[in-house]
């Protein structure tokens, strides 16, 4: 090829001439196919943090009642926030790449109601805590949020009975999780369609 032949390469569907120092400017074949890889890292990554999630609230009850000294740290409500710390950035950055890959609408919709709904189900207990330690007079806010966590399972002491009880952050994380989930897997699906 002849040094100042002009070269041609493609934006979006139209072919367009250039110059010769543009086809330096392109992504390398190797890059794109790093970056695939990396995306889907951070989906699968995502994937596998949001279940840990859903993980974390039903071993709760089994840890309070075999090891309660590790059951308490595993349902402190600060745990809760470093999970979704760890989830909720995940989430964003692999949806935001998802989205400008396959610009899905609904896959981003999914995984920001599920980022929502996972941050004010790890806020919700401190709220809901708040309220009863003005009613009660105590000061300890993470102890009264504490019960507010994560499923708990309590004995009747006249009966003798036992019984679950799930606070609405546990609810709320759980269908925030199942949200991430499936827009992580939707934005692994979607991904894949559009490479293939």
């Amino acid at each position: 090829m002849e040094p100042n032949a002009a070269l041609s390469f493609t934006i979006g569907n139209s072919q367009r001439a250039s110059g010769t120092l543009l086809p330096m400017l392109q992504p390398l074949p190797h890059l794109r196919a790093d970056e695939s890889n990396w995306a889907r890292l951070l989906d699968r990554t995502g994937i596998c943090a949001s279940i840990g999630c859903a993980v974390h609230c039903m071993i709760a009850p089994v840890l309070l009642i075999f090891a309660p000294v590790l059951g308490g740290m595993w349902t402190h409500p600060v745990s809760h926030l470093a999970i979704a710390a760890l989830v909720v950035p995940i989430a964003a950055f692999a949806l935001r790449r998802g989205f400008r890959h396959h610009n899905r609408r609904w896959v981003l919709g999914v995984g920001t109601v599920g980022m929502a709904l996972v941050l004010f189900g790890a806020a919700l207990p401190f709220w809901l805590a708040t309220g009863e330690v003005h009613a009660a007079g105590t000061s300890d806010v993470h102890h009264a949020a504490c019960h507010e966590c994560c499923p708990s399972l309590a004995v009747d002491d006249a009966t003798g009975a036992w019984s679950l009880r799930v606070p609405p952050a546990s609810i709320i994380t759980l269908l925030g999780g199942i949200g991430l989930v499936a827009a992580h897997v939707a934005n692994l699906r979607c991904g894949a369609g559009c490479r293939g």
